[in-house]
C-alpha cells in the first residue's frame, strides 16, 4: 500500500534510507549524482551519501574531479535514489557545492579505512593526470599500498572534500501492484517550507 507523503521531504528520504538499511538492501544510501559543465555537457556517477539532514544531503569526493569542476561552473545538480526491492525511487533537483575544509576534516575519521586510503590515492595521482585523466597500469594499486603504510593517511588529505546538495524539488515514486497504479508525490520549496502534491507517475 502506498504511503501518503507530506511534510519535509528530506525527513521522508532519511526514513526511506533507514528502512532500506533495515531491509538489508545493499548500500542503501547510494545515490546517482548528475552534474553538467559550463557547456551543458552532462556527467553522472554513483556516490555514497553520508548525511541527510533537514535541509540537505552530503557526500564526499576529491577535488578537482569532474563533479567538483562541474559544480564550480554550474551548481545545478540532480540526484536519484532507487530501491527496486522496495518499489521506491526519489529524484532530487537543487544546487550543490563544496563545503569548507574544517567540515571535511571533521567527517574524515568516520570514513571506512578503504575510502580513506582511496582519498590519498587521489591526492597522489590527481596532480599527475593528463587531459584524458588516464593513469599508468598499476598506479592506483601502488598508491593505495603506499597510503596504507603511511601514518599521514590517518588525516584528511587536502584534496578530500565534502559536497552538499540542497534540493528545491523532490519527487517520491512508489510502485503499484497488479491492481493499482504507481504513484508519485512532488515536493517543492515554498518559502521556508515545502508544498507537496501528486503528479503523473
Amino acid at each position: 500500500m502506498r504511503e501518503q507523503l507530506a511534510g519535509n521531504p528530506l525527513d521522508v528520504l532519511a526514513r526511506w534510507v533507514d528502512e532500506a538499511r533495515a531491509a538489508d538492501l545493499p548500500m542503501p544510501s547510494t545515490m546517482t549524482f548528475a552534474t553538467a559543465d559550463a557547456d551543458g555537457v552532462p556527467h553522472a556517477r554513483t556516490v555514497l551519501v553520508t548525511t541527510v539532514d533537514a535541509c540537505s544531503l552530503r557526500f564526499h569526493s576529491s577535488t578537482p574531479t569532474t563533479k567538483t569542476q562541474d559544480l564550480a561552473a554550474n551548481p545545478h545538480a540532480s540526484a536519484v535514489f532507487h530501491w527496486p526491492a522496495l518499489g521506491r525511487q526519489v529524484v532530487l533537483q537543487g544546487r550543490a557545492g563544496e563545503l569548507d575544509g574544517e567540515t571535511s576534516s571533521a567527517a574524515y575519521p568516520d570514513r571506512p579505512r578503504q575510502l580513506q586510503l582511496v582519498a590519498w590515492v587521489y591526492e597522489a595521482l590527481l596532480p599527475r593526470l593528463g587531459p584524458d585523466r588516464a593513469v599508468e597500469p598499476g598506479a592506483v594499486e601502488r598508491e593505495f599500498d603506499a597510503a596504507a603504510g603511511d601514518p599521514r593517511s590517518a588525516r584528511r588529505p587536502p584534496s578530500w572534500t565534502t559536497v552538499r546538495l540542497v534540493p528545491h524539488r523532490a519527487d517520491f515514486w512508489q510502485a503499484g501492484t497488479e491492481t493499482s497504479p504507481p504513484g508519485k508525490t512532488r515536493f517543492e520549496r515554498d518559502g521556508d517550507g515545502w508544498r507537496s502534491f501528486p503528479v503523473l507517475p
